[in-house]
């Protein structure tokens, strides 16, 4: 009778232990799903820094490629309803420096969205999302691969084959609020070729697309972050506004607008290390 009663206790023990933890799981659970969509207490000035987004791929195909380059449309959609949801304000890159070197007026929490190269995919899946939430972006392009597949990657053995924005996509996109920026002619590492190679991926890219939109094309990223200060100064001659790097962090009034960080975008970010790269680099008050 007594070892009856004490395997009871111990049944009833365990039981009790398990419902608690249970509901500990659960109200985690509904903590981080509450973090992930409650709205922010704070709203940031422009002057607590402003972030650039980095992506390139948007795919929901593993063919495209890894995680490294490619958010599934479905995180991406998660991205963009967050900003919404959080009272983002989508600007350009143009606004930035205005904003710095004119006093332009910025609303809170103002975030870039940039796109580096030009896939096809960035037209598909990322477009309608964007415009559905009425946000601007801006998709730097690559000349020689317009309508073409990414042959600057594929022959390095990096990355699988992918489709291209065509010269009709660019159009549409730059005639509805994206803005289409510069990324070179071939996508080199213009701090490794000679430097009249360089100047001229950098001149030619401008004019070529500044002849198919009609108009200004004012804003550059380095291929592969790859710039010195020679390759700077190419870009800020050719008549460039602002120009991007790849290094990681938020942009103050003091930054180079020819050398702006980004922060860098992966298809393999949790919901909660999306926020935590967004809102990691503000300046606290």
């Amino acid at each position: 009778m007594h070892h009856r009663n004490l395997n009871y206790k111990i049944v009833i023990l365990v039981f009790l232990l398990v419902t608690v933890t249970l509901l500990a799981t659960g109200f985690f659970y509904l903590k981080l799903s509450n973090c992930d969509t409650k709205t922010l207490d704070k709203q940031f000035s422009p002057s607590d820094g402003i972030p650039v987004l980095m992506y390139h791929k948007v795919s929901p195909s593993y063919k495209a490629g890894g995680l490294g380059l490619r958010v599934r449309p479905k995180d991406f959609a998660w991205q963009m309803q967050y900003l919404y949801n959080n009272r983002y304000h989508t600007v350009s890159l143009e606004d930035v420096v205005d904003y710095w070197q004119h006093k332009k007026s910025l609303p809170s929490n103002p975030v870039v969205i940039t796109f580096d190269d030009g896939y096809e995919d960035n037209y598909k899946y990322a477009y309608p999302i964007l415009k559905k939430y009425h946000f601007t972006a801006t998709i730097f392009v690559v000349v020689n691969s317009v309508g073409k597949t990414n042959f600057f990657d594929v022959r390095r053995g990096v990355q699988p084959v992918n489709k291209m924005l065509t010269w009709a996509e660019i159009k549409e996109l730059d005639a509805n609020g994206i803005t289409i920026g510069a990324h070179t002619m071939n996508h080199p590492h213009l701090a490794k070729i000679k430097p009249y190679q360089a100047e001229r991926e950098i001149i030619e890219s401008k004019k070529a697309l500044e002849k198919a939109l009609g108009k200004p094309v004012l804003t550059f990223s380095y291929p592969y972050g790859s710039y010195n200060k020679t390759v700077e100064d190419f870009v800020k001659k050719a008549g460039f506004k602002v120009a991007v790097t790849t290094k990681q962090g938020i942009n103050f009034s003091n930054a180079d607008p020819y050398a702006l960080k980004r922060i860098r975008i992966m298809g393999r970010y949790s919901h909660r290390k999306f926020i935590h790269e967004l809102t990691r680099y503000y300046r606290k008050n």
